[in-house]
C-alpha cells in the first residue's frame, strides 16, 4: 500500500506523530480525490486510471493489487490521485520536472513532515497521525485503511470491511474491558469500551448490526456478543478505581489544573501552606475526577504502548516484528519482520527489516540515509518470479553491524499485493504480548526475564542514560529497564538471534515486537534439567539417560544444522517447546481462517468468544473423525464447512486422501508455502486399537473410567461409554492435556512519572507531562493451574493463568514517591490478579501433561504440584517489594531491598550484578552486603547534569509498638500488627518511601475521632488476613455478582483474624480499610 509513493528527497527521523507544532497545510484535494472504486469496468477505463502512474512507476507487482487478473481496477480506484499527469521515468527524482509531475498527480499529506514526505516508507510511530490526517491522503497512501476501505474496497468487500470494523482485533475491547473491570474503573465484566474511529478520524461507537442496530438476541448474547461499544473516555475525567489514599478526600493546598513544579502561588493564607515534613498530598481540592484524583490506570491506556496500536493504526514500523500497515493491508500485505522459516515460510529469505522486493524503480532502489543493513537467504516462495524453491538454504548475507554499503530503505511492504498467504510473523506484531492473549508460546518463546544469559544483554560497565536518551528509547520500547540495557541500541536488538551460538542458558527469537526480547522454553524435568525427545517431564532429575549436559556443544544445534532449520526440524538435542503445529510449518491462517481474523460480524468483547474454529473440527474426537465443520462459539449454527476451502494455488486445503498402506487418512496443505503438507493425526485412530496409530497413552487419558477407586482398577477403551469417561470431551478442553507449558504473568508495575512530557496513542492525541514504564514482573513457564472455563465455553476444566495484573506507584512533580507497588481492587472487590482461562498454544505430542500432573502421585511427590494446581499457592510467585518488614521486640522495620528504577532488581542479586554492575559493587565491597541507611549518587554528574546519577536515598524505617510484635501482614499502604500486650493495630504505611514526609509511618493521620484503627485485646500473640492483596468485600453486592456471574465472597476475607492468649480468636471486620472514605476507618 504504501508503495504507491514516487520516489524523492529521503526525510528520516524518529517518531513520527505530527508535531504540537507542525503547521497544518492546507490542500485542495478536488482534482485528485477518487470517487468510490467499481465493482465492474472495462480494461480501458481501468488503464486510463492508471496512465500517468505507469510514466513514472514504469511497472508494479500487482496492477490491481489483486492476484487474479478478474479483478480491474486503475491506480486512481484505490488510491486516488491525477492519472492524465504524466512524468518521465527517465529523470532523477529531484529534478524540478519530475517533482513537479509528482505534486501535481499525487494526493499531498497535511502533515508532510509527520509523514517525512515525500518519502514513501511507513513512517516510524505514527499513532494517531491517521486521524489528523485528511482521508484522500490516506486512501492514497493505504486505501485499505479502515476509516477510507468503505470507498475503496467496500463495492466488492462491504460485508468483510463492515465485520473487521467491529472484530477485537480493531476494537481492542477485551484489553481496554479487562483492564477497566479488574483494575476496579468500570463494573461491566461484558465489557463496554472500544477503539473506533470515523472516515475524518472522530472517536465512534460501535454499534452491533442487529434489529434495530445496537441490540443482540437473547441466543447472541448467550454466545458472548455485545451490543455496543463506547470509546475509551479521556483519563482526566475518570474517577480513580484505587484505593489509595492519595486519592482520598483532601488537596488542600494541591491545585485542581495541575500546579506548575516551583511555582507554588502561596495566597499569604497561613493556612494553605504545606507543613514542613507533612506535605500535602491529595489529588485535588475538588472532587473525583479532577486534578490528578483521576483513573491512573486509564491514562496508562492512553499513552504507554501496551497492546496498541490495534488495527485502526499503522505498526510502529521501527525495529523487527513491528513493520505492519493499517486496516486490511495490516494482515493482507505482508512485511519482512522475521527471518525464522518455521514463523515465516516462504517469506523468511526477505529478513526482519520491513525493506521491499517490489519491482517499482520508484521504491525498488530507495536506501537507508545512514548505515543500515541488507538481508536475505532462500527459501521458496509462492508464485513469486525469482524465487528459489522450497529447501533452499536459509543462511542470510551479514547483517547490518557486519557489512559495509548502502542498505535498502526500511519500512515498506515486500511487494504491491494483497495475499491470504500470511505468516505467523505477521500476526506476531500484535500477539507477541500478554493482553493481546501472548502467543509467543505458539512458536516456544515467552518475554525475557532479564536474568537468562544476563552477561550477554547487559553492558559490562553499567550505562546511565540521559534524560533524553531515555525518552529515546521509550518512545519505542516502554520497558523502563531497557534505557540501561544493550538493547536500547536498535542494531544491538535486531541482532540478537545472533547471540545465540554462544549462550549458556536460553535462545532468542528474531522478532522483537515492542523492541522486546523473547527468550525460548525447553523441554525440562521439575528440576530443571534440560531432557532430550524421550526424557520424562515428571521426574525430578532421575531420568539421567535422557539429561542434556548443559557442556554439550550440540544442546542447541545438533552438528549440520544451520543458523535457521525447515520446518519439522528441532535442531538440537534439547527439546525447543514450540507448538507441534508450529514445529511442522504451521501459521496462524492455517488454523484461523477468513472469519476468525475478520469476525463474524457481531462486537465481542472476549478472544474465546469470537473464534469459530475447534481442535475437533480438525481432529475429531475419541468417538468420530471430524467432520471439518467449525464448532466454536463463534461459527453459525451448522459451522463453517472447512472441506470448501481452496489455498490460493487453487489445491484443498483439507482433503480425505488414501496413503500407501491403504489408510484413509486427512492431509492439509499449507496456505502459504504450497510445497508443504502435512497429515492430521485423528483422535479416533489413536484409540482404536485395530488401528496402526493407536497410542495406548492416548486411549487411558481420553477413555479412563470415573470409576475404580474402590478396587484400584481404572478400566480404559472404546467400550467404555462417553458418559463414563473420566476426562470427557464436554467436561475437559482437549488441551487441558496437549498442553506442553503455560505462561503465567506475576504483574506488571507501571510505575506513574510526573515531569515526563509526552503524548497520548489514542483518539486526539494530546499531550500531558504524567508518563508510566510497562514493566513485566514475573513471566514463568513453569506453572500449571486448572480452572473453570466461561459459560460460552461450556466450563470446561481447562488451564488458567495470571494475566497482567497491575502493580502501580507514583512520583510526583517534586519526585515524592506518593503511592508504591500499590495492586488496584478489581469491579468485583477481588484481588486485581486476576485468573483466566487461556489456551496457551503450545500443544505437543509427547512433551503433554502426564497423570501426576493433575492426580496425587502414587510416590507421594507432587504435593506441591498438586496445591499450584489447584491455584493454593506454592510461593512460585512472590513479590519482592521495595522492602522487607521484619517484627521486633519492640517495633516493626521497613528495610529496603531492591532498587527503585527498573529493572527494581534485589540488592546483591544475580540481576544486581548484571543490571547495575557499579551499584552492585558498592553494595557487596562497600558496604558488605549490609542493608543499611546509606544515601548514593551524586548531584551532578560529569556533565554537571544531575540526571543521570542522581541521589537515592536507602532507608530503614523503623516503628515503635508498644510490645512485641509477633505477626505483621502488610496489605495496600497498611501494616496489620499483633503487638502483644499492645492488642492489635493498624498502621499507615502509605509514604514508607516518600522523601518529603518526616513521619513515614504512623498510627493516624489524624484524630481518633475519625480514625482509631487499635484494638485493645489482652495478649495478640499473633494475626492473619486470609489474603495479602488488596480486596473490597463491599462491592461484591448481589447485582454485580448477577451481572457479572461473579461469585460472592466467602466471610472470613471480611475479617482480620487475631490470636489472643487470653481471648482466644478474634475476629475484626476491616473492610473500611478498602472502601476509601478515610473518616470511617
Amino acid at each position: 500500500m504504501a508503495l504507491v509513493l514516487a520516489g524523492g528527497a529521503m526525510i528520516m527521523g524518529g517518531s513520527s506523530q505530527a508535531s504540537e507544532k507542525e503547521t497544518v497545510v492546507e490542500r485542495d484535494y478536488s482534482k485528485v480525490r477518487a470517487g468510490d472504486a467499481p465493482a465492474q469496468q472495462t480494461v480501458a477505463q481501468m488503464m486510463a486510471k492508471s496512465d500517468g502512474c505507469y510514466s513514472c512507476h514504469v511497472k508494479t507487482d500487482a496492477p490491481t493489487m489483486h492476484a487474479t487478473p478478474a479483478v480491474r481496477l486503475g491506480c486512481v480506484d484505490c488510491h486516488g490521485g491525477d492519472a492524465s499527469v504524466r512524468g518521465n521515468s527517465e529523470l532523477e527524482h529531484d529534478d524540478p520536472a519530475y517533482v513537479a509531475a509528482r505534486e501535481l498527480s499525487h494526493v499531498l499529506p497535511k502533515y508532510p513532515d509527520g509523514w517525512h514526505y515525500p518519502s514513501s516508507a511507513n513512517p516510524k510511530r505514527t499513532y494517531t497521525l491517521l486521524n489528523k490526517e485528511a482521508p484522500e491522503f490516506i486512501r492514497f497512501i493505504n486505501p485499505s485503511d479502515y476509516r477510507v476501505a468503505r470507498e475503496s474496497c467496500g463495492a466488492c468487500h462491504m460485508p468483510v470491511i463492515e465485520a473487521a470494523e467491529r472484530s477485537i482485533m480493531a476494537s481492542g475491547a477485551m484489553l481496554w474491558g479487562g483492564a477497566a473491570y479488574n483494575n476496579g474503573i468500570a463494573p461491566f465484566k461484558n465489557y463496554v469500551f472500544g477503539e473506533a474511529y470515523t472516515r475524518d478520524g472522530k472517536a465512534a461507537k460501535i454499534v452491533s448490526p442487529g434489529a434495530p442496530a445496537g441490540t443482540v438476541t437473547d441466543a447472541q448474547k448467550a454466545r458472548g456478543a455485545l451490543a455496543e461499544l463506547y470509546p475509551l473516555p479521556a483519563w482526566q475525567v475518570i474517577p480513580p478505581g484505587d484505593v489509595f489514599r492519595v486519592f482520598e478526600r483532601g488537596g488542600r493546598v494541591i491545585n485542581p489544573a495541575f500546579p506548575e513544579i516551583g511555582l507554588p502561588n502561596p495566597t499569604g493564607s497561613i493556612q494553605r501552606l504545606d507543613e514542613p515534613g507533612r506535605p500535602d498530598l491529595k489529588q485535588s481540592n475538588r472532587g473525583m475526577g479532577t486534578g490528578l484524583r483521576v483513573a491512573i490506570p486509564v491514562l496508562n491506556i492512553h499513552k504507554t504502548r501496551l497492546n496498541d496500536p490495534f488495527m485502526w493504526y499503522m505498526g510502529t514500523n521501527d525495529q523487527p516484528g513491528d513493520y505492519r500497515h493499517s486496516g486490511c493491508a495490516a494482515c493482507h500485505v505482508v512485511y519482512a519482520n522475521d527471518r525464522e522459516p518455521r514463523h515465516s515460510l516462504t517469506y523468511a529469505k526477505y529478513g526482519r527489516d520491513g525493506q521491499t522486493q517490489t519491482v517499482d524503480p520508484t521504491i525498488a532502489n530507495k536506501l537507508e540515509p545512514e548505515h543500515g543493513d541488507s538481508h536475505g537467504g532462500g527459501h521458496g516462495d509462492v508464485k513469486q518470479p525469482g524465487d528459489s524453491e522450497h529447501g533452499d538454504d536459509h543462511s542470510p548475507p551479514l547483517g547490518a553491524s557486519d557489512k559495509e554499503g548502502p542498505v535498502k530503505e526500511k519500512g515498506h511492504p515486500l511487494r504491491h499485493i494483497f495475499t491470504r498467504s500470511i505468516p505467523t510473523a505477521q500476526c506476531m506484531n500484535c500477539h507477541m504480548h500478554q493482553p493481546n492473549i501472548f502467543l509467543n508460546s505458539y512458536l516456544g518463546y515467552t518475554m525475557w526475564d532479564y536474568e537468562s544469559d544476563a552477561p550477554f544483554m547487559w553492558p559490562k560497565e553499567q550505562k546511565y542514560p540521559t534524560a533524553e536518551e531515555v525518552r529515546e528509547v521509550l518512545d519505542r520500547n516502554p520497558e523502563g529497564a531497557s534505557p540501561k540495557g544493550k538493547w536500547a541500541d536498535i542494531d544491538f536488538l535486531r541482532n540478537v538471534y545472533d547471540l545465540n551460538p554462544y549462550l549458556k542458558d536460553t535462545q532468542f527469537a528474531d522478532y522483537h515486537g515492542h523492541g522486546w526480547n523473547f527468550r525460548g522454553i525447553f523441554k525440562r524435568d521439575r528440576s530443571g534439567n534440560l531432557l532430550t525427545a524421550e526424557g520424562n517431564m515428571a521426574t525430578y532429575g532421575t531420568d539421567t539417560e535422557h539429561i542434556v549436559d548443559p557442556d554439550d556443544p550440540e544442546k542447541w544445534r545438533k552438528e549440520g544444522e544451520g543458523k535457521f532449520v525447515e520446518p519439522g526440524t528441532n535442531p538440537g538435542k534439547a527439546v525447543h517447546l514450540m507448538s507441534i503445529h508450529a514445529e511442522k510449518g504451521m501459521q496462524c491462517a492455517d488454523c484461523h481462517y477468513a472469519q476468525d481474523s475478520h469476525g463474524n460480524g457481531m462486537i465481542y468483547g472476549e478472544v474465546a468468544n469470537a473464534i469459530e474454529i475447534g481442535c475437533k473440527d480438525c481432529h475429531g474426537t475419541a468417538d468420530a473423525y471430524p467432520t471439518l465443520r467449525t464448532s466454536g462459539p463463534a461459527a453459525p449454527p451448522k459451522g463453517n464447512d472447512l472441506s470448501l476451502l481452496r489455498n490460493p494455488d487453487g489445491k484443498r486445503r483439507f482433503e480425505w486422501v488414501w496413503n500407501e498402506d491403504g489408510q484413509r487418512v486427512l492431509k492439509q496443505r499449507s496456505i502459504v508455502d504450497p510445497n508443504l503438507e502435512w497429515t492430521v493425526s485423528l483422535t479416533k485412530d489413536s484409540v482404536d486399537p485395530q488401528s496402526p496409530y493407536f497410542n495406548a497413552k492416548s486411549a487411558r487419558a481420553k477413555t479412563v473410567s470415573k470409576d475404580g477407586a474402590d478396587s484400584g482398577l481404572f478400566e480404559f477403551g472404546t467400550g467404555i461409554a462417553p458418559e463414563e469417561r473420566a476426562h470427557g470431551e464436554k467436561e475437559m478442553a482437549c488441551f487441558t492435556c496437549h498442553l506442553s507449558w503455560t505462561t503465567s504473568c506475576g504483574g506488571c508495575h507501571l510505575p506513574i512519572e510526573a515531569n515526563w512530557k509526552t503524548e497520548d496513542h489514542h483518539y486526539e492525541n494530546g499531550y500531558t507531562r504524567n508518563f508510566a514504564t510497562y514493566n513485566p514482573q514475573v513471566a514463568r513457564d513453569q506453572m500449571f493451574q486448572l480452572g473453570k472455563h466461561q459459560t460460552t465455553k461450556g466450563n470446561q476444566i481447562a488451564p488458567v493463568r495470571s494475566t497482567s495484573a497491575l502493580v502501580l506507584s507514583s512520583t510526583n512533580i517534586n519526585r515524592e514517591r506518593i503511592y508504591v507497588q500499590q495492586p488496584p481492587i478489581a469491579a468485583s472487590g477481588f484481588s486485581s490478579q486476576a485468573f483466566a482461562p487461556h489456551f496457551p498454544h503450545t500443544v505437543r505430542k509427547e512433551e503433554t501433561k502426564q497423570c501426576s500432573d493433575c492426580h496425587l502421585s502414587d510416590k507421594d511427590d507432587n504435593n506441591a504440584i498438586m496445591s499450584q494446581l489447584l491455584l493454593l499457592g506454592t510461593n512460585y510467585v512472590n513479590f519482592v517489594g521495595l522492602n522487607a518488614w521484619t517484627g521486633e521486640e519492640g517495633g516493626f522495620e521497613a528495610i529496603r531491598v531492591t532498587e527503585w528504577d527498573e529493572p527494581q532488581a534485589v540488592l546483591g542479586s544475580y540481576l544486581h550484578k548484571y543490571a547495575y554492575p557499579d551499584y552492585y559493587k558498592q553494595f557487596v565491597e562497600e558496604n558488605g552486603r549490609e542493608l543499611k541507611d546509606w544515601v548514593r549518587g551524586k548531584a551532578f554528574d560529569e556533565d554537571l547534569s544531575g540526571e543521570t546519577k542522581a541521589f537515592e536515598e536507602f532507608a530503614n524505617v523503623h516503628e515503635g509498638t508498644s510490645d512485641r510484635v509477633g505477626c505483621l501482614q502488610l496489605r495496600g499502604e497498611y501494616m496489620f500488627v499483633a503487638e502483644g500486650k499492645g492488642g492489635f493495630r493498624v498502621y499507615d504505611v502509605a509514604s514508607i518511601a516518600n522523601k518529603g514526609v518526616s513521619e513515614r509511618i504512623i498510627t493516624a493521620p489524624f484524630s481518633s475521632m475519625g480514625h482509631d484503627t487499635h484494638v485493645d485485646t489482652t495478649n495478640a500473640t499473633c494475626m492473619a488476613l486470609a489474603t495479602n492483596q488488596p480486596i473490597n468485600p463491599l462491592r461484591n453486592t448481589e447485582a454485580m455478582r448477577e451481572a457479572n456471574q461473579e461469585q460472592a465472597f466467602l466471610p472470613i476475607y471480611n475479617y482480620a483474624v487475631i490470636t489472643d492468649s487470653v481471648e482466644g480468636l478474634v475476629l475484626v471486620n476491616i473492610n473500611t480499610m478498602a472502601d476509601g472514605e478515610f473518616r470511617n476507618n
